[in-house]
């Protein structure tokens, strides 16, 4: 009887590995340690989301209410008629957050149509909407970072099925998040999801 359910465990664990997702969903961490006389340290981890039977954008909500620097709502019905570059993050992410939006940053200068990038922080208590305003816009002219209450991150994370978990202790500040690349098309829909370190050119390419 063991042998068997042991036999039934390995079916089920090698049918689970072929069911890898046409788009993971990755996971970055970033752990900031501030005890006295030590430098800030950072560490970066990537694992795979696991897959979800259906399509993977079928259950994503197009729609968000964020804040912009100036203490205006903006959702992306203002973005209406050109395409959209969606991402969440951090403006204090060591790695995975730069790369998101350099990406994102130069698919945007390279567009001749109109097109927009939002970088959203999940981390409210360091990031106003001015901070990460001024974080999106180094990336270019095109880029726009919001923020807002945690009422409203949580309800454009749980729209886009963003994960994000941010943690406090007395030594440590560590922010974990979902870092995919959402693109909406001129209509509001959601046409693809990609990877944060997914190249410029294939962002340009799907937005032609």
């Amino acid at each position: 009887m063991a042998r068997t359910d042991a036999n039934r465990v390995a079916v089920v664990l090698a049918s689970a590995m072929l069911c890898l997702p046409r788009i993971a969903a990755s996971q970055h961490s970033a752990s900031a340690v501030t005890a006295r006389g030590a430098h800030d340290s950072h560490e970066d981890h990537l694992v795979a989301g696991a897959r979800e039977f259906s399509d993977p954008l079928k259950d994503i909500v197009v729609e968000f209410e964020l804040t912009d620097r100036d203490g205006n709502v903006v959702s992306l019905r203002d973005f209406r008629g050109g395409y959209v570059l969606l991402g969440f993050g951090f403006t204090h992410c060591p790695a995975v957050c730069p790369m998101m939006a350099l990406n994102m940053g130069k698919a945007l200068r390279d567009m001749e149509s109109e097109a927009a990038g939002i970088f959203v922080s999940v981390d409210r208590e360091r990031d106003t909407p001015a901070v990460t305003d001024d974080y999106a816009s180094r990336f270019g002219e095109r880029m726009l970072g919001l923020s807002g209450s945690i009422e409203q991150i949580n309800a454009a994370a749980n729209n886009f099925k963003v994960s994000y978990v941010v943690t406090k202790t007395q030594n440590n500040y560590t922010v974990q998040h979902t870092s995919n690349v959402f693109l909406i098309d001129p209509q509001g829909s959601l046409a693809d999801v990609f990877s944060f370190s997914t190249p410029a050119e294939t962002l340009v390419e799907a937005m032609r």
